[in-house]
């Protein structure tokens, strides 16, 4: 569902997410699932604090790499032409979805009865899943 840019509490934004479903397996990850990848929750625990303490959240959150520097969410805006885009820098927003040139990560959803065993997650010694 969409979410409120200027929206002050992280948990409104998750609930206005899930208002819609999404049955997949794979899927890009949310907006509140990327404010929530940073450990800085003080200073960044809703979009507007992101935006406004950039420099600062961009080194608490583990969703950062220097491999896309721009990439979308799969959460939209109230406006159905848009939905939200995390930069480089970790700033988030709103951008129109025509645009071409921004990244994916797409993102895999495990049920809470997967077991992940061995390895240590690289692609020499990958994760085991079961």
């Amino acid at each position: 569902g969409a979410v409120d840019y200027n929206d002050t509490r992280l948990s409104n934004s998750i609930a206005d997410e899930n208002s819609q479903k999404w049955n997949g397996k794979v899927a890009l990850p949310t907006a509140s699932e990327y404010i929530r990848s940073n450990s800085n929750q003080s200073r960044c625990e809703t979009v507007s604090k992101i935006n406004d303490n950039y420099s600062s959240c961009s080194n608490t959150t583990w969703m950062l790499n220097s491999s896309t520097s721009l990439w979308w969410t799969l959460s939209p805006t109230s406006d159905s032409s848009t939905a939200f885009t995390v930069f480089s820098d970790s700033h988030i927003n709103n951008r129109n979805v025509s645009y071409t040139s921004h990244g994916v990560r797409p993102t895999v959803y495990l049920s809470s009865d997967v077991q992940i065993t061995g390895g240590t997650g690289t692609s020499n010694d990958p994760y085991i899943l079961g």
